[in-house]
This record gives C-alpha cells, sequence and structure tokens, in this order.
C-alpha cells in the first residue's frame, strides 16, 4: 500500500512540474506580448494621430430590387436648415423604369427600444428621367425626429409589411478640419475603358491624387483589381489617406445620364461625411493644377464659388507618340507619357466640382446651368485614353502640346515606389 501512495505522489509530481511548465511557457509569451503593447501601444491606437468621423456606414449598400421596376440603393438621415431634430427624414435613392409611380407606397422606421416598425409618411422626388429610367428619392417623414432609426422599409397596404429592411445612415456632422476634397471614381464599365485597362487607371488616379494630397476616395464598382487594393491598404496604413469601395452594379442597365444622376447623388451624400468639396471622375481622368503641385493651394487659387464649377477636360490621345521624357519607365503611366490632347475633341468637355462651404447643409443644384460657375483655367481635368483616331498626328493644329504633368516625372515614380507599385 505504501508504495502504491509513494508512486501516486510520484507521479502526481511529475505531471504538476509538467503543467508548471507550460504555464511558465505561456507566461513568458503572454509578459513579452505585454512589453511590446506597452511600447508600441494598441492596435486601436494605431491611428490614433488621425481625428475619424465617428460617423461610419458598416452596411454597405447596394442594389436591391424592391419590387419589379423599382431599385433602391442606400438610406440616409436628412437634414434641411433650420429643422430640428437628428432625423426628420429619410432618403432613399432609387432608380425607377419608366411607367412606374410608386406614389401610393407606404414606408416605415425601425428604431431601437420600439417593439414595432413606425409608420412614417411617404413621398417621391424625381432627379432626372430618361426614356427608360428614372432616379429619384423615396423620402419618408418621420415624426419622432429626436431619434435614428437604424433602417427603413417601403410597402404597399395590401402587404403591410416589406420583406426587407433598407439600412439607413446618420446625418453626419462635417468636421470643422475636413479635407478639401473628395474624390468618386465611376464604375470602368460606365465608362470608355474596360476593367483590364481600369487597373493601370486606378492605380493612376489612387497614387496621383494621394501625392497631390488628397486623402478620401470612394470607388463605385462591383470589383476592384487585387493590387488596387494593396496599394489602397498601403496608403491607409502609411497616411492619412481613406478609401472606401461602395458596391454598384444596379440590375438595369442605365444610359450614363441616369447613372451619372445617380452617382452624383450619392458621391454628395457621402461629401457630407467626408469633404468640403467633390468631384466625380472616370477612372481615367485626374485633377491637373496649372501651377501648385498641392490640391489644397490649387483649390484656393480655383477661387471656387458655392455650388457646381465646371472644369474642363482635355483629351490626351493614346494614339500620339509618348513623350521622351518618360521614356525610362518600365509601366505605363499615361499622365507623364501623354503630353497632346486633342484641342477639338475636348471641346465642351467638362467635369463638375461642387463646393460647399462648411455653414451649408444643403445640396447645391448641379443640374441647374444658371448657378454653375464658368470654366476655370487654375484647375483641368486630363483624359487620357485612346480616341479611336488615326488619322492625325502630333503636327495637326488641333494637337496641343501640354507637359505640365511632367513636373511630377521625379516625384510620382517614387510615390509609386513607396506604396508599392514600381514604374520604373
Amino acid at each position: 500500500m505504501k508504495k502504491l501512495t509513494k508512486c501516486a505522489f510520484m507521479v502526481a509530481a511529475v505531471i504538476s512540474t509538467f503543467l508548471f511548465a507550460v504555464y511558465k511557457l505561456k507566461y513568458d509569451r503572454l509578459y513579452h506580448v505585454m512589453q511590446v503593447l506597452e511600447v508600441f501601444g494598441t492596435p486601436s491606437d494605431f491611428h490614433s494621430c488621425e481625428k475619424k468621423n465617428p460617423v461610419l456606414e458598416i452596411a454597405a449598400p447596394s442594389w436591391t430590387t424592391l419590387e419589379p421596376g423599382v431599385q433602391v440603393y442606400s438610406g440616409h438621415c436628412v437634414k434641411q436648415p433650420g429643422e430640428d431634430g437628428v432625423c426628420p427624414q429619410v432618403d432613399v435613392l432609387a432608380l425607377l423604369d419608366t411607367g412606374i409611380q410608386p406614389s401610393d407606397l407606404l414606408c416605415h422606421f425601425w428604431i431601437e427600444g420600439s417593439s414595432q416598425p413606425i409608420l412614417g409618411t411617404f413621398s417621391l422626388r424625381t432627379l432626372t428621367a430618361d426614356k427608360l429610367h428614372t432616379s429619384a428619392l423615396l423620402t419618408c417623414q418621420s415624426k419622432y425626429t429626436t431619434k435614428v432609426p437604424f433602417g427603413i422599409s417601403f410597402f404597399r397596404e395590401k402587404s403591410k409589411q416589406s420583406p426587407f429592411v433598407i439600412p439607413v445612415s446618420p446625418e453626419p456632422d462635417l468636421p470643422t478640419d475636413a479635407p478639401s476634397l473628395l474624390i468618386c471614381i465611376r464604375p470602368a464599365n460606365s465608362s470608355s475603358i474596360d476593367y483590364i485597362a481600369a487597373t493601370s487607371s486606378y492605380m493612376e488616379s489612387l497614387l496621383y491624387h494621394s501625392l497631390l494630397g488628397v486623402t478620401r476616395f470612394i470607388f463605385y464598382t462591383s470589383s476592384l483589381p487585387h493590387a488596387v487594393q494593396q496599394v489602397a491598404v498601403n496608403l491607409q496604413m502609411k497616411s492619412q489617406v481613406q478609401v472606401q469601395v461602395r458596391s454598384w452594379q444596379p440590375a438595369s442597365s442605365v444610359t450614363n445620364q441616369m447613372e451619372t444622376s445617380l452617382l452624383e447623388q450619392d458621391c454628395y451624400v457621402q461629401s457630407k461625411l467626408h469633404a468640403l468639396n467633390y468631384i466625380l471622375l472616370q477612372p481615367n481622368q485626374i485633377l491637373m493644377p496649372t501651377q501648385e503641385t498641392k490640391i489644397q493651394e490649387a483649390l484656393l487659387q480655383t477661387k471656387l464659388e458655392q455650388g457646381p464649377n465646371q472644369i474642363q477636360v482635355r483629351k490626351f490621345c493614346s494614339e500620339y507618340t509618348n513623350d521622351k521624357k518618360s521614356s525610362h519607365l518600365s509601366k505605363p503611366v499615361a499622365l507623364l507619357q501623354s503630353t497632346y490632347y486633342h484641342k477639338t475633341l475636348s471641346e465642351g468637355q467638362t467635369a463638375t466640382l461642387v463646393h460647399r462651404s462648411a455653414s451649408s447643409k444643403s445640396k447645391p443644384t448641379a443640374n441647374d446651368k444658371t448657378e454653375t460657375k464658368d470654366e476655370t483655367e487654375e484647375l483641368f481635368v486630363n483624359e487620357y485614353g485612346s480616341c479611336d483616331r488615326y488619322d492625325f498626328s502630333e503636327k495637326d493644329p488641333s494637337a496641343v502640346y501640354e507637359n505640365s504633368a511632367l513636373r511630377f516625372v521625379s516625384s510620382l515614380p517614387a510615390f509609386m515606389k513607396n506604396y508599392g507599385y514600381f514604374v520604373l
């Protein structure tokens, strides 16, 4: 019996020693991790130097069919100047087929703490219409303006309730130190280039504008190339740049004018969260200041007026010969290689840059030409790509040599390399 007891004690001692050794190993590892965190800070402090806007859109929007002929995208609280409360109404961006008039829709607010959805007052606001579609805002006014709903639903009286809920984002307060510009980049398939050609255009736009000091970007696309995603991650890790990707794939094919109306409306709403100025560009378009190398100074020199400002678009054709000063590049960088634009093809081409003062909460009317400032000469939009012409050369009267982009011939490739895109 004594031998069994002694043997049991020995086994217990061995097991205890083994467990103590495992505990000591785990403790040493944890202690090392705690020392590292004490020196370098916690992961949540990584961007502590940057003041983040507390309003975040966690539920990314996507086009959803509400009913046949009616598609909806995203919902946002809207507060007009002088209105009380934090969310007197919610606007939902919608695309309607021609002939569809959902004027008899009803709307429900979904509010935390409420045992059931709360009925609102529905109205419809048309943005743009063509032969096939109408872009519109489905609006629901609330009686409980001090409450911010987390969702909204639309339904017919006979159905009593909608089968799904559209997420609602609160009305943001633009910080006093808000960035100067938000660039919204439209889908590649809606412009003159395809997804393959868009990869280098996305890279150029993102990195070049970041070099200028732009820190807010929104890509509207159903698919963003992995290489572009990696560069976006590198920028966000190493700088103040923030990149957002918003899924964009309406169920119906729409005209360029109709899609522009929808994109401008959503870009405007996003600008209230991000910046005082915003512009919608194609993937192969970039902003080119006449003299300045930073966007803040360029915008000050442009002397923007409240509301829409027309920026002249210059079409740089890839059919022209590349500039010799950029011949050392191993990858195509259109803005450094194309230095001739076609004057005739550029006539009447403009992009709209919208300026809103910090005190303004209402949207300027981008479609109202009487409120639109004439074209500026301090800032241009350069568009790079094929002009589908083979009957002209640099010696033609329509060919204009413009090499202001070459002032970035050294700084831009170095900047690109720093964020993982090698062109040398």
